[in-house]
């Protein structure tokens, strides 16, 4: 079993990411929060050598089999069946702005795994307004791990640059603690700054997100 596999829940950088844009009392911050969700779930799938994410922002399908994870495989569907019989590379243009409610799966996933605690609550009687409260220890250690990085505290693997990326991408960089020199390394690792090949292929995801951003902003709801 991989030290992916071997991960407790949340078990996917998907879920770790959205752990993190959990406030402590519940909530979440980021606007491009489905958009960054997908780019979280196509590091995963780098990272488990499933797909490669190329600097011109498209991706190839290396391995189409099951991963044993629901959204995953249909995720690599999706990807091979748009990639054809030839495995022609797939623009990400053309994939992440129909990937709604991704945000809202992985918080569904939290919830079952025990991460999220789900509280219903109505604004003024009658309008459903529930929460997601993260459990903290779980959220916390996440936290950690982010941290020390940023304070050049721990080796930065493959999937830690990931999940550095995310936090930068999404600007939650201060809301995690970290002063403007920890923010300094997180935009670093975004950029590969120093990171080796096996970092740097599951991080072409994320900085591919930025070639992308204005056209999935654009397209809206525009499926594939």
């Amino acid at each position: 079993m991989s030290d992916l596999e071997d991960r407790p829940p949340p078990v996917t950088l998907p879920d770790e990411f959205v752990l993190l844009l959990h406030r402590p009392g519940g909530g979440h911050r980021c606007a491009q929060v489905d958009l960054l969700t997908s780019v979280a779930e196509l590091g995963e799938l780098a990272l488990r050598g499933r797909v490669e994410v190329a600097a011109s922002a498209k991706l190839t399908v290396l391995d189409p089999r099951s991963t044993g994870i629901g959204w995953a495989d249909e995720l690599l569907g999706r990807l091979a069946r748009k990639a054809g019989p030839k495995g022609k590379p797939v623009e990400l243009t053309g994939v992440l702005p129909g990937r709604l409610g991704r945000f809202r799966e992985h918080r569904g996933l939290l919830t079952a795994h025990g991460a999220l605690r789900h509280r219903r609550r109505k604004l003024l009687g009658f309008i459903p307004d529930d929460l997601y409260v993260p459990v903290e220890q779980v959220r916390e250690s996440l936290v950690a791990e982010v941290r020390d990085a940023a304070r050049l505290r721990r080796p930065v693997d493959g999937r830690l640059a990931v999940l550095c990326a995310l936090v930068h991408s999404a600007g939650i960089g201060p809301s995690l603690g970290c002063d403007a020199d920890e923010r300094a390394v997180l935009e670093s690792v975004w950029r590969g700054d120093g990171l080796g090949e096996a970092e740097l292929r599951p991080l072409a995801a994320v900085s591919a997100v930025t070639a992308v951003a204005v056209s999935a902003a654009a397209a809206g709801a525009a499926g594939y």
